[in-house]
């Protein structure tokens, strides 16, 4: 299945999660993911071309929306490469350059990968410091490597609105959130390589708290934030990072939702993966999906395009 902006690993026959059998809702599908679609037709957007991408549907100027897409991103950049020296500004940035085909030695994607990795192991990152309850849980800075700091201590970053419409209020959280949203940006980039960067991925897989009973430390929202990051991790993490989803998979309820997760946050860090596994997962939460589904197409009342796009990817994968 294309995915447009996330790659495909290969699938290692993962545990099926536990629930009912799913149910053939194939005629609802085909609707939602038509009113989706339609809603997306004929925007000049990003979500709008990769909409129209996944539909097999390309409207005839495309080619030149995107080179112009492109180049107003580029504008936006700095010097240094950041968007107003913003840590999650510069790496969404260089997320939707992606998405819209930019190699990663494209100058605008070298100029903000750039300054997404001289963030790391700065003042203001999580982890920095340390109490006996956070060494304990391996959550400072005499265990955590390679962690993005998006701001100073004095600048408050909560709260943290994503574009999937999750909210992260707590302070710590939301610097957390920062740094795994940075590590899936460099990872995808194909910087995971760098010492830096293999050293987060190492150790947020050694956070134990946040995959082995998701929800109780820290909200389940950061758990789905962290799959989806080591989504995209190098190829020797894989069979740790498989026994990781495995444990958040078992936490899938019986309607298809995990208890506090953000239903779209959840099913967009999902479907970074390609496996039987995740792909069960996901179809197991589009009864979720269908009733979220407004008239116009849309998932929510101001009608979010990355809402709309992250339902309409769902509603296709539940198609194969």
């Amino acid at each position: 299945m294309d995915l447009p902006d996330d790659r495909e690993i290969q699938d290692h026959h993962w545990m099926t999660p536990s629930g009912p059998a799913l149910v053939d809702r194939s005629s609802d599908i085909q609707v939602a993911r038509d009113r989706a679609a339609a809603l997306l037709r004929e925007r000049a957007t990003r979500p709008g071309v990769l909409a129209r991408r996944l539909m097999g549907r390309p409207l005839p100027g495309d080619e030149r929306l995107v080179d112009q897409l492109i180049r107003e991103r580029r504008r936006r950049t700095r010097i240094d490469g950041s968007v107003d020296g913003g840590l999650l500004s510069t790496a969404w940035i260089a997320w939707e350059l992606m998405d819209l085909g930019c190699p990663a030695d494209h100058a605008a994607m070298v100029r903000t990968i750039g300054f997404v990795l001289g963030r790391q192991d700065r003042p203001g990152r999580f982890g920095e410091g340390c109490d006996d309850e956070l060494h304990a849980a391996k959550c400072c800075h005499h265990f955590l490597r390679g962690f993005f700091s998006p701001s100073t201590r004095e600048e408050m970053l909560a709260p943290l609105v994503l574009r999937s419409g999750l909210i992260i209020d707590a302070e710590e959280n939301a610097r957390l959130a920062a740094s795994l949203l940075a590590l899936r940006v460099v990872l995808r980039a194909e910087q995971d390589c760098r010492h830096a960067v293999c050293g987060h991925v190492e150790t947020l897989m050694e956070m134990s708290a946040l995959w082995d009973d998701p929800g109780t430390r820290w909200p389940v929202d950061l758990t789905f934030l962290g799959l989806g990051a080591l989504a995209f991790a190098p190829l020797q993490y894989r069979p740790d990072v498989e026994r990781i989803a495995v444990r958040i998979f078992e936490h899938q309820e019986a309607d298809g939702s995990w208890r506090s997760a953000h239903l779209f946050n959840a099913i967009n860090m999902l479907m970074s993966f390609g496996s039987t596994t995740t792909r069960n997962a996901v179809k197991r939460a589009i009864p979720l999906v269908l009733s979220a589904q407004t008239e116009s197409g849309a998932f929510d009342a101001s009608e979010n395009e990355e809402l709309v796009l992250i339902g309409l990817r769902a509603l296709r994968l539940a198609e194969k």
